[in-house]
């Protein structure tokens, strides 16, 4: 179960359980009020945890991972958030340098994400034309 937006800080996180769930991985803020990102895993498959804490900067990019650990395969989920007054080139080129470095043929992904990106400006007339 991915969640964005979270609201909890380190402490608080502590204190949330949810029966038959673990908490898989979470990014927490520091300085900021809102945001954050948490994976919970059902306390069947093994999982393991990705330390993503060094690539997240507060509104840029919020992310955190785990691999679910199956007999027949491996699964990432990664769960992230960006704030609408994040940066948007930053918040692309670190999502690529983290997939870059994390994906193999043998692993299967899967995204959860909040991203607030408007691809379009109000008035339609860019409709084709991706803001970079």
């Amino acid at each position: 179960m991915c969640l964005t937006e979270h609201h909890l800080n380190k402490t608080e996180m502590n204190y949330e359980n949810i029966d038959s769930y673990n908490l898989g991985a979470c990014f927490c803020r520091k300085s900021r009020k809102n945001g954050g990102v948490i994976i919970f895993v059902l306390e069947t498959p093994q999982y393991t945890s990705i330390d993503l804490n060094e690539t997240c900067i507060e509104l840029d990019i919020e992310i955190c991972g785990v691999k679910l650990h199956y007999s027949s395969s491996n699964i990432c989920v990664l769960s992230n958030y960006r704030s609408p007054s994040g940066n948007f080139l930053y918040f692309l080129n670190t999502l690529e340098s983290i997939l870059n470095k994390i994906y193999t043929n043998s692993l299967n992904m899967i995204m959860c994400r909040d991203i607030n990106i408007n691809y379009f400006d109000d008035d339609d007339t860019n409709r084709n034309k991706i803001p970079y």
